[in-house]
């Protein structure tokens, strides 16, 4: 019999940042079908659920993981909780990613069924189970420990220091997180000792924040610091330690060439290690990612034509009745004094005739998170002085002046809490919410879906039509 192919000393890292849902191709990059696809093509990965540690090809030399942060982005994964992105991970091959801080976004339970759909391991060795009675089954491993060709490869996993501060009320109950060095002090040295002989570490943070943790500590030898998105590119090496942080979706994917020497000693085998950034760009598809992503979207817009609601005039873009609907909506459903979002969010006319979820979409297109924001009175002010600011909740009473829902002038010391979405909190359209909160709540929540609610919750009709209700 003809002799076995000689497999390798190499094994290949391949590091996705959070998906946030992005199944489809954004402008003709990425996706998750053509990810997969080149994966398959270009670094002989082995698709499929990973089972025990192990993917379902003899001899397989790759180990997918992500930095966390999946479920919450396009309708096609945020409609349906996030399981269609689960759905698709484990189809895709992850072997475990990180906690991400959003990855509660819909809930525990949500969380819980999605880990179990995408049927790889959460890891976070900082995120420890504070009160088991609230907690319940969210004690995640510190790490995971993976052998591919004969290397011993351990996967550390770091949630970000806000995960619990910043989640909305009830959903991170329970849990506390611990500091970034003094989790790594903890499990670093057990990942060395369940046999590794490398270790990495996949976290829901900026390498850049990481990397005067692990510049103190030679003795981890870490091989690889991979992030999620920090507000400029970082790839770089510092001493023996690689350090990448990630953008979110299926765009790009960093691949880390591990090559070893199998006679050296456990825990000293790894010769080298080559990290690249590689844009995912054409290719074929993976025909069978490609179908589940399509029957959830077959899925969603069915469910996108469904009439909620009917308006006879229609509701022009630049309306004083946009606001309302749109901002007030927000404002009233998730019990806020006022919402401030972007007028450039509204990218068009609500026509006359049924509304449907898919109408709200339309006029809404845009990927959009809400937060909620304490505010003092004097900072509030300043942000509804933005002319780019669709308001409810507050109006205008003279230059530089607002009053309240209750006609009341705004208290310059008083806190307010606002409704915004994750665009401007980040400065997007020149507005200051992070530096003014630098912790908000994080609702998880799609800017469309208090609006669809609300909207649906109304039960307008010919006889009673929307614009009626706005009055």
């Amino acid at each position: 019999a003809p002799a076995a192919p000689a497999v390798p000393n190499e094994v290949t890292l391949l590091v996705t940042g959070g998906a946030f849902g992005q199944l489809l191709p954004s402008e003709g990059k990425g996706g998750a079908a053509e990810l997969l696809g080149h994966w398959v093509s270009q670094e002989k990965h082995c698709p499929g659920p990973v089972k025990e540690g192990q993917a379902p090809c003899a001899d397989s030399g790759t180990l997918a993981l992500a930095t966390g942060d999946h479920w919450n982005g396009p309708a096609i994964s945020s409609f349906f909780l996030g399981t269609p992105t689960a759905e698709v991970m484990g189809r895709m091959g992850f072997a475990a990613s990180a906690m991400g801080n959003h990855e509660l976004a819909f809930g525990k339970e949500a969380f819980l069924k999605n880990r179990s759909a995408g049927g790889f391991p959460f890891l976070a060795a900082n995120l420890k189970v504070k009160d088991p009675s609230l907690a319940g089954d969210l004690s995640l491993p510190p790490f995971q420990v993976y052998e591919r060709r004969g290397l011993k490869v351990g996967v550390v996993g770091l949630a970000s220091e806000k995960t619990v501060r910043t989640a909305m009320a009830g959903r991170a109950e329970g849990l506390e997180v611990t500091g970034y060095e003094d989790a790594l002090n903890l499990a670093v040295p057990e990942a060395r000792k369940a046999g590794a002989d490398v270790v990495v570490v996949v976290a829901d943070a900026c390498v850049s924040d990481l990397q005067p943790v692990v510049a103190k500590h030679a003795e981890w030898k870490l091989a690889l610091v991979a992030g999620g998105r920090c507000p400029q590119p970082v790839e770089t090496k510092v001493g023996d330690t690689a350090f990448v942080s990630l953008d979110r979706g299926f765009n790009k994917y960093l691949r880390a060439q591990l090559k070893f020497d199998p006679k050296k000693p456990a825990g000293e085998k790894v010769t080298s290690v080559d990290t690249q950034v590689v844009e995912v760009s054409g290719g074929t598809p993976d025909a069978e990612t490609a179908q589940l992503v399509a029957k959830w979207k077959a899925q969603l817009d069915e469910v996108l034509g469904q009439q909620i609601g009917f308006t006879k005039a229609g509701i022009p873009q630049a309306s004083p009745q946009m606001a309302k609907w749109v901002a007030g909506a927000v404002r009233e459903v998730l019990a806020t004094d006022g919402a401030i979002l972007n007028k450039g969010g509204i990218r068009g006319d609500l026509p006359a005739g049924a509304i449907t979820r898919g109408s709200i979409y339309s006029v809404m297109p845009f990927e959009n998170t809400l937060l909620v924001v304490n505010l003092k009175g004097e900072d509030l002010i300043k942000q509804l002085a933005n002319p780019n600011a669709l308001i409810a909740g507050f109006t205008a009473a003279g230059k530089d002046k607002f009053k309240d829902a209750k006609g009341k002038a705004l208290d310059p010391k008083k806190e307010y809490t606002v409704a915004t979405v994750e665009y401007l909190y980040f400065g997007g359209d020149g507005f200051e919410f992070e530096k003014l909160d630098p912790e908000p709540t994080e609702t998880g929540m799609a800017w469309q879906t208090p609006v669809v609610d609300w909207t649906k919750g109304k039960e307008s009709s010919d006889k009673k039509p929307l614009e009626k209700l706005l009055k």
